[in-house]
C-alpha cells in the first residue's frame, strides 16, 4: 500500500478516517501495519494489501482460480491486445480519457484490465473480495500508480465519490444482491464521473450453447467441492479438446460446433493464443461457468433504471453482448 493511499480510506463499517499504527515500510509501500478508526475498528495491511475482510468468503473459487492462472490474461503475457480490446469495447473509453485519472477496478481479478488501464496512465485502485488480490498485486507491483485493496462491493473503503473512473466487469452477476452491488460501486464515482459495468445478460439466447450446459449442470456442480468441479472441467476439456482444436480454425461454422461444448470456449476462437495457453484459459472459463457460489444474470432495462434512480445519465447500449452499460454522474 502506498502511503497516498490513506487519505481516501475510510471505515467501512462508520465511515469514519482510519489511522496507520505499526507501519512496516518497503522502499516505497508499506508492507505491514494496521489501519484503526475512532470506533475501535482496526484492519490489517498484510503483503502490502490492506485487508477489510475475512480471507474466506462466497468468491473464494475466485481467488482459487485467479492465483493458479495468474498471468494468463494479461496481454504482457500471452502476446495478444485482446483484454486491452475487450475493455475499451466495452467502455468505449479513451487511453486519452483516462491519462491522468483516479480508477476504481471493481473485482479486479489477476488484474488483466487494471493493467490495460494502468498503462493508459490512470492511477488504478483494484479491489477484490477474494485472494485473488495476491495475484494482482504480485503481477502488476511495477506500477506505480496502482494499490491493491482486498474488500467486499457492499462495504468499499473508500470516500464515496472520489474516482473519475469505476468499473466492474464480469462480477455483478456473482453476488449475492445484483442490485445493492450496482449501487455501492456507483457510489464511488466522482460527479461528473464515468462509470462501466458488463454484466451476464439474462434473456432467450443465454440458455442456449455453452450457457444452455452452465445453467442446466450448475444445481449439480455447485454441491460440489473445489477440488470435486475442478477435476470435472479439466475432464469436460479434455473430451472437448480434438474438436475445439478442429473448430477453431473452422471461422463461423467451427464457432457455432464450440457454441454446442459444455466448456467455455467459443469466444476465444479468434483470440492468437498457443494451444497450451488457448486450452488453459478453456480450463480457467468451464471452471468459471461451473465453481461460483451465484450466478444471477440480468437485464439490461433493469440496471439502467437502477442507475437512473441513483442519478446517473445512462448511455445507450453498447453492441458487446451481455449488458455493456456505461453512465455518467451529472455534474
Amino acid at each position: 500500500m502506498h502511503p497516498r493511499l490513506l487519505t481516501n480510506l475510510i471505515d467501512p463499517k462508520s465511515g469514519q478516517p482510519l489511522t496507520l499504527t505499526s507501519p512496516v515500510p518497503s522502499p516505497s509501500e508499506i508492507e505491514q501495519g494496521t489501519l484503526v478508526a475512532s470506533t475501535g475498528h482496526s484492519f490489517p495491511i498484510l503483503h502490502g494489501i490492506p485487508r477489510f475482510v475475512p480471507a474466506s468468503n462466497y468468491a473464494s473459487s475466485f481467488g482459487y482460480q485467479w492465483n493458479k492462472y495468474a498471468e494468463l490474461q494479461l496481454d504482457s503475457k500471452n502476446g495478444t491486445t485482446f483484454s486491452e480490446d475487450r475493455f475499451f469495447s466495452i467502455t468505449e473509453w479513451s487511453k486519452a480519457d483516462l491519462l491522468g485519472a483516479r480508477v476504481l477496478d471493481v473485482g479486479c481479478g489477476a488484474g488483466r484490465f487494471s493493467e490495460v488501464v494502468l498503462r493508459a496512465g490512470a492511477h488504478v485502485v483494484a479491489v477484490d473480495l477474494s485472494q485473488a488480490v495476491e495475484a494482482c498485486r504480485k503481477n502488476l507491483r511495477s506500477h506505480a500508480n496502482l494499490d491493491v485493496v482486498q474488500a467486499s462491493i457492499y462495504e468499499l473503503p473508500f470516500r464515496p465519490g472520489s474516482f473519475d473512473f469505476v468499473y466492474c466487469i464480469g462480477v455483478v452477476q456473482h453476488t449475492p444482491d445484483p442490485k445493492q452491488s450496482v449501487l455501492a460501486i456507483a457510489r464511488m464515482v466522482r460527479p461528473g464521473g464515468r462509470l462501466g459495468f458488463w454484466i451476464y445478460e439474462r434473456d432467450w439466447k443465454s440458455y442456449l450453447g455453452t450457457i444452455g450446459f452452465k445453467y442446466l449442470l450448475r444445481p449439480w456442480t455447485t454441491s460440489l467441492t473445489r477440488d470435486q468441479v475442478e477435476r470435472f472441467c479439466n475432464l469436460l476439456e479434455s473430451f472437448c479438446w480434438p474438436i475445439n482444436r478442429v473448430a477453431r480454425k473452422c471461422g463461423w461454422l467451427g464457432k457455432v460446433v464450440m457454441r454446442l461444448l459444455p466448456v467455455a470456449s467459443a469466444y476465444l476462437q479468434e483470440v492468437p493464443l498457443s494451444d497450451h495457453d488457448f486450452r488453459e484459459w478453456v480450463r480457467l472459463d468451464t471452471f468459471d461457468m461451473y465453481s461460483p457460489a451465484h450466478d444471477q444474470p440480468q437485464k439490461f432495462n433493469a440496471v439502467a433504471q437502477w442507475l437512473r434512480e441513483a442519478g446517473f445519465i445512462v448511455d445507450p447500449r453498447h453492441p458487446h453482448g451481455g449488458i455493456s452499460l456505461t453512465a455518467r454522474r451529472p455534474l
